[in-house]
């Protein structure tokens, strides 16, 4: 996928309003149906939001949320973050309030795709069907359906 267009920082009710929802979302008193649910409520797209499973702190986009699609039978596990906007470090924005260039994507999750702990999903990706994101993955390109990526097994520490 390719860049989008340049965002814009957007204030006002509908922000104040996504804040307080993803707050609740992020909760641990909520199942994790439930918080697919809320995430709903802010403008998350599901196909069935009560097919997904969220964990405890999961942040889907706080400046987009409606960039964001989700498939049936996605789970999601505590930690996770999935970010659509980008800054193009290359190019100088024109916008008083940030130096770089922000650029917004989509991020779309297909059906029963697995994501681990304390993952980051960022800039416009798709995650093909059936695909496994091993925990603590950055993920930052497209995912082919039924892919398997986690860190190399070199990085783990062995301790003696």
């Amino acid at each position: 996928m390719s860049r989008d267009t340049e965002s814009e920082k957007k204030y006002g009710f509908r922000r104040l309003f996504n804040k307080i929802l993803q707050a609740i979302a992020k909760s641990s008193l909520l199942s994790g149906y439930m918080r697919a649910r809320i995430q709903n409520l802010r403008g998350v797209n599901f196909d069935d939001p009560s097919t997904v499973f969220l964990g405890e702190d999961v942040i889907l986009d706080a400046i987009s949320p409606e960039n964001i699609t989700i498939r049936n039978g996605v789970e999601v596990a505590a930690g996770t973050k999935i970010v659509t906007h980008f800054p193009d470090t290359k190019t100088l924005s024109e916008h008083k309030d940030y130096h770089y260039r922000f650029y917004q994507g989509k991020v779309v999750i297909e059906e029963d795709v697995f994501i681990g702990f304390n993952c980051v999903i960022a800039k416009p990706v798709t995650i093909g069907r059936g695909s496994v994101i091993g925990a603590n993955t950055v993920i930052t390109k497209d995912v082919p359906p039924g892919s398997i990526i986690v860190l190399p097994e070199s990085i783990n520490l062995k301790t003696k």
